[in-house]
């Protein structure tokens, strides 16, 4: 089989989360080919694959990460022209590459440029429902009443669009362990299309020797270890990573600390200026190459919130410290929800402070009940191989054996 991935290049995740799945298919055999664009094209390219960039949909920031809808919004008729070319690229890229399926992760272009070139389209989506962003609680009714509305809209456009793919694979868990609940709405137009599969992660915790081996090869000594593993849009990365270094140095002693910025282009360096672990009870990286021994070896994780980051916990059995970006709406979302299962305890940007993520940590690390949820949550995500049931998904509608 030869199979085309196009994973959507704002942040890392989307492509983070197509590499497991190329690699499955490129091991049993296939040819694989990517198209992307922003800093996702050079992480594809680290991971081993052919990639060629596409015309990038813009999304602005402000100076604090947060989204800004306004200077999205000025684009205007110019984001017409950019999906227009973007969609050119992809008809031509196809008609080169000759692929048996399309695999479109949260990218329409592909699929309508799919459809065109009379090739099978599959879609990876986790938020069927996009929801309008705010940084303040709406608390008027009639204005929750219009946004519920807007969004309904919204979903019944795009589901009109996404039905176009022959089916809509859902990287996320079922009820009651869904992260994304609130994006994870279908429209009746292909809710037979749908298919929840469960988050797909690289790599498994069975796959990696047991914690404290790894956390004395990593050098540590028996304090619980923090990681805090940003990820996100450049401009969010380097904002929070530098709050966090501050509140950390001023950590108390009884606490290890790794924190990685999550710049993938500046590549695998330890922020304090070497490349051999410091003594200090903080280390602080711009990447990490292997987070998954971080991931495995720590005590508690804290996260912006991101889908993938929250669903590698998770299967890790980890407890977390969220601090969702603010108006970023997924991100919102998937914190309210990782409170209400008790998984994890959330901390909102504006507010963050030295104190405040202490007494959240303190808080995670001493509560038996928190421990215990997580370990329900694990035991249940260990149900799922989302990379092997896609595998067979794309057999099936190809209709080859596996």
């Amino acid at each position: 089989m030869r199979i085309y991935f196009a994973p959507c290049g704002i942040a890392l995740g989307h492509a983070g989360r197509c590499i497991p799945l190329a690699k499955s298919f490129r091991k049993r055999g296939h040819s694989v080919f990517f198209s992307t664009y922003g800093e996702a094209v050079e992480f594809v390219k680290k991971a081993g694959f052919p990639v060629e960039g596409v015309p990038p949909i813009k999304v602005f920031e402000k100076e604090d990460g947060t989204f800004n809808f306004r200077r999205t919004l000025s684009i205007g008729p110019r984001s017409l022209l950019i999906f227009a070319r973007q969609t050119g690229a992809e008809l031509n890229l196809i008609e080169h590459f000759k692929p048996d399926l399309v695999i479109s992760d949260s990218r329409l272009s592909t699929i309508l440029a799919a459809r065109m070139r009379r090739i099978i389209p599959i879609l990876m989506l986790h938020q069927l429902k996009v929801m309008i962003p705010h940084k303040k609680p709406i608390t008027e009714k009639y204005k929750q009443d219009i946004k519920g509305h807007v969004e309904r809209l919204g979903l019944e456009i795009l589901g009109s669009l996404w039905k176009l793919s022959k089916v809509i694979i859902v990287p996320d868990f079922p009820p009651p362990y869904t992260i994304a609940k609130a994006n994870v709405v279908p429209s009746y137009q292909y809710i037979k299309k749908l298919k929840l599969v469960g988050p797909i992660i690289p790599k498994y915790p069975g796959e990696l020797p047991p914690a404290e081996e790894i956390k004395r090869e990593l050098g540590f000594d028996d304090r619980p270890l923090i990681f805090a593993a940003m990820s996100g849009t450049l401009a969010e990365k380097r904002l929070i990573a530098g709050r966090l270094t501050e509140f950390f140095k001023e950590f108390p002693d009884r606490y290890n600390i790794v924190l990685t910025r999550g710049l993938s282009d500046v590549g695998i360096t330890n922020g304090l200026g070497n490349n051999t672990p410091s003594n200090k009870k903080l280390r602080v990286y711009n990447w990490v190459d292997d987070r998954y021994l971080y991931l495995k070896a720590c005590d508690l994780l804290l996260t912006r919130g991101g889908h993938n980051t929250v669903a590698e916990a998770i299967y890790y059995g980890k407890p977390m410290v969220v601090i969702p970006t603010p108006a970023h709406s997924e991100h919102q979302g998937i914190a309210e929800s990782l409170v209400r299962m008790n998984l994890a305890l959330a901390l909102q940007q504006d507010t963050l402070s030295k104190d405040t993520l202490l007494t959240a940590v303190n808080s995670m690390m001493e509560s038996s009940r928190f421990a215990s949820k997580v370990g329900d949550a694990q035991r249940y995500a260990a149900r799922f191989n989302a990379v092997e049931s896609i595998y067979k998904t794309v057999c099936d509608t190809l209709h080859v054996s596996y």
